[in-house]
């Protein structure tokens, strides 16, 4: 993972208009960091580079977002990723809801927290690098922004022949099939989904 800071005040490294914002693929343990009060700072680890098994969420953050007359905000989202072989990873994502209703203002970070993308690889898939691209559609503004960024899959290690000898005051673990492969969106602050068949679609609606 790698970590950089940015200033809201200043925009982030996409624009269309006043419309600013950032694609980010973080650890999963991370998407809480979004629960903190506005003007909290949040400090998110970046994913580079990832080995299968592991739970990333794709988080939307983003700004400029524009208000009709009664201060009515709508903001959808596009999703896709591209494996390294060029074909579609999963499905492609119409029109997940990113921000929608009334807010006290307009200006400042906003994120996807209605629906969150989790996604998580499986030992077959192919290393290399993973291409993430949203489109971000402020509806009000009639405004559209592209939000592109990757995650690189490790190739698995190949096994050593050795002796393994595990310690015996130590607890021995469960063995299984991972459930990889998964994405789908989910709200924040919510448990975790039982993981669906790749390329299948799960949704939870957030709790109110």
């Amino acid at each position: 993972a790698e970590t950089k800071q940015y200033n809201p005040a200043t925009g982030f490294p996409e624009h269309n208009g006043p419309l600013s914002g950032m694609v980010v693929v973080i650890p999963e343990s991370e998407v809480a960091e979004f629960n903190k009060p506005v003007g909290a700072e949040r400090h998110l680890n970046r994913v580079a580079r990832a080995e299968a098994g592991a739970v990333l969420a794709i988080k939307l953050v983003f700004i400029g977002v524009q208000a009709d007359w009664e201060n009515h905000v709508d903001v959808n989202y596009d999703l896709s990723i591209t494996a390294p072989d060029g074909r579609t990873y999963g499905d492609e994502y119409r029109s997940l809801s990113g921000v929608k209703g009334k807010v006290a203002s307009a200006e400042g970070v906003f994120d996807n927290r209605n629906k969150v993308v989790l996604m998580q690889f499986e030992p077959s898939d192919l290393p290399g690098i993973y291409a993430i691209k949203a489109v971000l559609h402020d509806r009000v503004a009639g405004r559209d922004l592209v939000l592109q960024t990757q995650v690189e899959l490790l190739a698995k290690q190949p096994d050593i022949p050795g002796i393994n000898m595990p310690d015996a005051t130590a607890p021995v673990a469960e063995t299984g099939t991972a459930p990889g492969g998964t994405m789908a969106p989910i709200p924040d602050a919510q448990p975790k989904a039982k993981p669906a068949p790749k390329g299948k679609k799960k949704y939870r609606r957030r709790r109110r």
